[in-house]
């Protein structure tokens, strides 16, 4: 039953944090509607950060920070603020959730 229950609030959890990020894009990046490939995306960071942290391997957000640099490094632009600052945002949004998760799966366990 717990385990139904953390899945339950995990799937929910996800929803509002896909429409959270789709209004957090409008404001920042002037994106509409959801891109679901983004929200896959973030679902498997996320995924990635709880799993290691559940295994108690904190230095595996690190790794999470090399690969979102890495992978950032193109866009340098003074244009491109904007888009900096939702790259930050979502960033921090997603390692927060991703930890909220786990103190939520070790409460619960």
């Amino acid at each position: 039953m717990k385990i139904l229950l953390i899945l339950l609030l995990l799937v929910v959890s996800e929803m509002a944090l896909a429409f959270l990020f789709a209004a957090v894009s409008q404001i920042f990046y002037k994106r509409l509607g959801l891109d679901f490939r983004s929200v896959a995306k973030g679902v498997l960071e996320r995924t990635f950060l709880v799993v290691a942290l559940l295994l108690d391997y904190p230095h595996a957000m690190t790794l999470f920070s090399a690969l979102k640099l890495a992978t950032r490094l193109r866009r340098e632009g003074a244009e491109e603020r904007g888009f900096n600052d939702y790259y930050l945002m979502g960033n921090l949004l997603s390692v927060l959730a991703a930890m909220g998760y786990v103190l939520l799966i070790r409460k619960l366990r």
